[in-house]
């Protein structure tokens, strides 16, 4: 089996070293510029067997700095391929809970329709998605090594899995420092596909990297900074390694170009993000397995 050694694991443009639940539990909020607002409906399907949940709200101007506003009396329920019917009730601030305990099996399809009067002109409309999840992609490990830059400690945590070949795969990755410290915004989303190393071996490819939290240097400078990530000896680490489908990666990719912009020299205005909702409604209906592994930060064999 031919093995590739590869340092940056994730394109450079999906690559964020610094920023970065066992739920999909990723917040969002949706923006438009001072125009109308719209529909926005974000929920994702996993594996895991739990009361699932949708979010339905209406989009805010793009400078407004508010949360969107919840819609509470929609109608909502997941159809599957399977002929299973699960409804969803409004619980809090636009979600809506399952009423049952479900998993997202692979491979089989999620129909989502939502029933709302939106803008409250006496007419129900009705948004609707489709989503299927895709196979598992198992890992073999994962482990963190420390390396010194310039005098600071680093630690890397890097991956070794086989890539499928026959398949277009994108990856989500989510971890857990200690399971209470994670990336879970979708503007810190780590988010990769198989470009460059299709049906290869990944053997010991970074994800991202966390500070030296043992460091008091970095600590001070880092405080009041909530998307930086330290770690010491000992703090476990846990990954979620997630094969997720083509759009809700470009769903991702598109959220973080509008936070942090596509190119800041040549780059045009931020672009419509990607949906596959009907009706004019924005944001993304996705489902997909979790796959997770774990390893310890070991005691710093490198020093300043």
């Amino acid at each position: 089996m031919k093995k590739i050694e590869i340092h940056t694991f994730l394109p450079f443009y999906y690559f964020f070293v610094a920023s970065l639940i066992c739920s999909c539990t990723a917040p969002i909020d949706i923006h438009t510029r001072n125009s109308e607002p719209v529909v926005v409906i974000y929920g994702c399907l996993t594996n895991e067997y739990k009361t699932q949940y949708i979010r339905i709200t209406h989009s805010s101007p793009y400078f407004y700095e508010s949360d969107n506003q919840a819609i509470t009396d929609a109608k909502v329920k997941v159809t599957s391929s399977q002929g299973r019917e699960y409804a969803f009730d409004n619980d809090v601030n636009g979600y809506y809970i399952s009423q049952r305990r479900f998993s997202a099996l692979p491979g089989v399809t999620y129909r989502l329709s939502v029933e709302v009067d939106a803008n409250n002109d006496g007419n129900i409309e009705m948004y609707e998605a489709e989503t299927t999840p895709p196979p598992i992609v198992p890992a073999d490990s994962i482990e963190v090594k420390t390396i010194n830059i310039m005098g600071y400690n680093h630690h890397s945590l890097v991956i070794y899995m086989q890539d499928p070949a026959e398949t277009d795969n994108f990856y989500l990755f989510r971890f857990l420092i200690n399971d209470s410290i994670s990336n879970s915004r979708i503007s810190d989303l780590l988010i990769s596909n198989d470009l460059l190393y299709n049906g290869e071996y990944i053997n010991g490819a970074n994800i991202t990297f966390f500070e030296d939290g043992t460091d008091q240097r970095v600590v001070d400078r880092n405080k009041d900074n909530e998307n930086f990530f330290m770690v010491k000896p000992g703090d476990l680490i846990r990954l979620q390694i997630i094969n997720i489908e083509e759009g809700y990666f470009n769903f991702i990719r598109d959220c973080k170009a509008e936070k942090y912009g596509e190119n800041p020299f040549f780059g045009g205005p931020p672009s419509n993000i990607y949906t596959n909702l009907s009706n004019g409604a924005v944001g993304y209906f996705s489902s997909y397995c979790i796959h997770e592994k774990e390893t310890v930060v070991p005691e710093e064999t490198v020093r300043p």
